[in-house]
Order: C-alpha cells, then structure tokens, then sequence
C-alpha cells in the first residue's frame, strides 16, 4: 500500500473571518477526497478552534504551545478583514504573533510557505474601536507591502475567497509535485554527467546536455483572477531569448489555465472543438497535463483560459488523451469553447464614446496609464469608466510588469509571456473582439514600448468596424 504524506497547514485569523476560516476546513476536505489522493498527500487544517482549555498562561501562550513548532506546518494561511484581532502580552494581536512565528521559521529553513488573504473593508464604520480595527489592518497590510514580505491576495466576499483558495491549494499541490519531481530528476542528471564525465576524460570524448530536457508551467489564475504567467526556463531558447528583442507572435506556445506548453499542432474539429498535440519533453510537462485529465474527470467541469495567439477563451477539458510513437510521448488535449456572451449594447458611456472606453481600458492594461480626471466628483471620469469593470480593478493594470518581475533575467520567455498575458486581458474581458497586432519590444534594459491595433464589437449594424490603435512605452521598473 503506498505511503500517504501528511501536510499540516495552520490557519491565522482574528474573529470576524468565521466563514472563510469553514470555508478553509470544507475546501481542504473537498481536496483530500478529490485532488489530494493523486498526489499521494492528505492534508490537515490547525486551528485556534482545535485547542483545548488551559491554565497558569495567557490564552495565545497556550494556543501556541499545543499548535507546536511553525516548523511541523508546511502552509501558512492568514485571513483579515475589519479587525486585526484582540492584542496579547507580545504583540498587536493573536493572528500577527501567529505570523510573527512563521515568519521567523520560513527565514531559518524556507517552511511553512505563507500565503495572506484581505477581504475589502465594509466602508463607513463610525465607532472609534472598529475605526481602530481597521487602521491597524491597513498598517499591516501596507507592511507586507512595503517590507517586501511576499505577495497578498484580496478578496470582495466569503464565496470569492472559498473559490480562490480552492484553485490556489491545487496549483500549489501541483507545483509540490513538480518541484519534487524536478529535484529527483536533477540529483540523476547529476549522477550521470559524473559518470559521463568519468567515461569522457576515459576516452577523450565530449559530453553534451540533451536540449530536449525542457519544463513549462503559469501562474496565472483563471477567471477573473489573472495576474501573471510563469513558466520554466526551456534550455534551447537562452541563446535564442539574447537575441531576440521583440515578439508580434506566441507561435506554438498555447496556455493551459496555469500551464504553458509549445504545441505540436493545434486543430478544430468538426464539433468546433480545440484539439492539442502537444509532445512531452519533461515530467515537470507531464505532471502538468495529467493535472489537466484530472479537470477533465470531474462531475462538474470547471472552465480554464485557453490561449494561443491572438485568441482567448474559455473552455472546458473534454478529454486528455496519449499516444507513443518511437518511443516520443504526446498527450492530445480536446477542448470546448465556452460561448461567450455580449450583453451590453451602448455607444456611449457616461459621456465617452464607447471607443474611448475601449482606448483607455487598453492603456490601462498594457501601459499602466490611467487618464487624469479634471473633476473626481463625479461618475463620469475615465478612471471610473477603466475601473467600473472588477475584473480591471483586481487585475491593479500592470500586467506586463508582473510579468518581468518574475522573469527579469529570460528577456525571450518574458517576452512570450507578456504577450500571451495580453491577450487573456482583452479577449476574455471583451475589450477587443479580434486583435489585429499586438507587437512588444525593448526599447531599453527596463523599458518596452506596445504596439497594438484590434478591432471592437460593433453593437449596431449600420455603425462602421471601429479600430482601436495603442502605442506607448511601458516601464518595467515600477
């Protein structure tokens, strides 16, 4: 029978979070009877509920003596809303000394992972104490800002949270396995250029590392929860990326919900359907497809994003499917478009031409402009009219320079995940209905300049096909 792995997470919240702190619970469940069992892992949620009475100490002192060591734990949850929590003889508050410790223990030995959630605050409370509350939650959270301390979640309501955390645990299950995987195949790498080397200097023959050993994987969570993409570093591109300093085309690359992959071929079936041949070139590859077929067998299919080129979709994984020819694997993946729907038929917008709109939603997004407004009083404001879709608004623009933080020193595989990060924007929120070009290039170390032309949809049969066209520099360094 094979050994289950048991991952301890500790969660860390003051009071007024109990629905998202049942929801931690129920989502945890949910995996353990779901994604959890493929993973050969079953994990358990500790909380301050779990603690039983005590004596002789303060309550928090008790609490952290039956949760035991931050190092036993290998995930971090901290949730905050409108109050910071009830203060205890060594910090602020119950959940910041709980942080404290874990923060602690992740610089000495890089465990537990730390992951922190923060609802928006209920605006117009008037009592000085939850007027305090609340300030006390902004200084923390403008901490873990300023001190560098890692990257925070937000959130608008229990039900956002619950679905959030639920795609967050899976992909971080799935990056577990890959960097285990990863790990295994490098310590065997290791092991054969050593005796690789060993039958080299033998017989005076050179030795070479395979260029087909290649790994891809994102970070980008679907569904308007889009920030970035990530992917590992394919060793046959390096050379190309130093070479290469504009992109107007993602080729082959494709993205996967939070995978990327470079496609064998990509067809339509006569169902309409998306059928993939991707060839695998890793494990690290083939972890993430099975990720996918494991989608594909849900009762209730949920959407991904699907992207390639200049198109963005939302689909459904229908099937994922192998096949081996001489020896060379590849996974045929069937996807189903999710129709997408345009239900609103304005030509203007509180003043602005629906053009404009779509003009200041682009440069928002690929620029970071957002227009000056000459009155804030009212509605009426191009900063309004960017930010009145949530989707913009969680996004905080910035796209592409999520992106290079994250991939500052590979300029060729920035530059493929900026674009296709671009596109998932504008098509899925409906910003564009066809993008004409969509052009990125360094200008600079840290500078790019976008070139974009994509056509809007035209809500009225006798309106002519409007062209909106974007060119500007972006900073990188922000």
């Amino acid at each position: 029978m094979p050994q289950v792995e048991k991952l301890k997470i500790f969660l860390a919240s003051p009071g007024d979070v109990s629905t998202e702190r049942n929801h931690v619970v129920k989502v945890v469940e949910e995996i353990n009877r779901t994604v959890a069992p493929d993973k050969g892992v079953v994990l358990e949620v500790i909380r301050s509920e779990n603690a039983y009475p005590g004596y002789g100490k303060d309550g928090q002192a008790i609490i952290n003596e039956q949760i035991g060591k931050m190092s036993d734990y290998v995930l971090f949850i901290g949730i905050m809303w409108n109050r910071v929590g009830t203060p205890t003889k060594r910090d602020i508050s119950g959940t910041i000394e709980e942080f404290k410790r874990a923060r602690r223990t992740f610089n000495r030995i890089d465990q537990p992972e730390i992951w922190f959630y923060f609802r928006s605050m209920t605006e117009g409370v008037k009592t000085k104490i939850e007027l305090e509350q609340q300030g006390k939650v902004k200084r923390f959270k403008n901490s873990y800002s300023k001190n560098g301390w890692g990257l925070f979640r937000e959130y608008k309501n229990p039900s956002k949270f619950r679905n959030k955390l639920r795609e967050h645990i899976t992909l971080w299950l799935s990056n577990r396995r890959k960097k285990r995987v990863k790990k295994s195949s490098t310590s065997s790498k290791t092991n054969t250029r050593s005796l690789s080397t060993e039958k080299a200097s033998a017989s005076k023959l050179k030795t070479y590392d395979d260029p087909k050993k290649v790994g891809v994987s994102s970070n980008i969570i679907p569904k308007r929860q889009i920030s970035t993409i990530k992917i590992y570093k394919k060793s046959t591109t390096k050379s190309k990326a130093k070479k290469s300093k504009s992109i107007s085309t993602s080729g082959a690359w494709v993205l996967l919900n939070d995978y990327l992959f470079e496609t064998q071929s990509v067809e339509m079936n006569a169902n309409k359907n998306l059928v993939l041949n991707i060839l695998i070139v890793s494990a690290e590859q083939e972890a993430n497809l099975r990720e996918l077929q494991s989608i594909s067998h849900y009762h209730t299919r949920r959407q991904i994003i699907y992207a390639y080129q200049n198109d963005a979709y939302m689909v459904q994984v229908e099937s994922v499917e192998t096949k081996s020819i001489k020896g060379k694997t590849s996974y045929i993946v069937t996807l189903k478009p999710t129709p997408q729907s345009y239900s609103y038929n304005i030509i203007n917008y509180y003043g602005y031409t629906f053009e404009q709109v779509a003009e200041s939603q682009i440069r928002f997004l690929l620029l970071n402009e957002i227009p000056k407004s000459a009155d804030k009083a009212y509605q009426s404001t191009p900063d309004f009219i960017i930010r009145e879709n949530d989707y913009l608004v969680e996004s905080k623009g910035h796209i592409i320079t999520n992106v290079w933080k994250k991939w500052i020193t590979e300029p060729q595989m920035f530059l493929i995940n900026a674009r296709l990060a671009a596109v998932c924007f504008l098509k899925i929120n409906k910003i564009v209905e066809h993008i004409l070009e969509l052009k990125i290039l360094f200008i600079s170390k840290n500078v790019v300049s976008v070139n974009f032309r994509g056509q809007i949809r035209q809500f009225h049969y006798n309106k002519e096909i409007s062209v909106i066209q974007v060119k500007g520099k972006c900073a990188l360094d922000l």
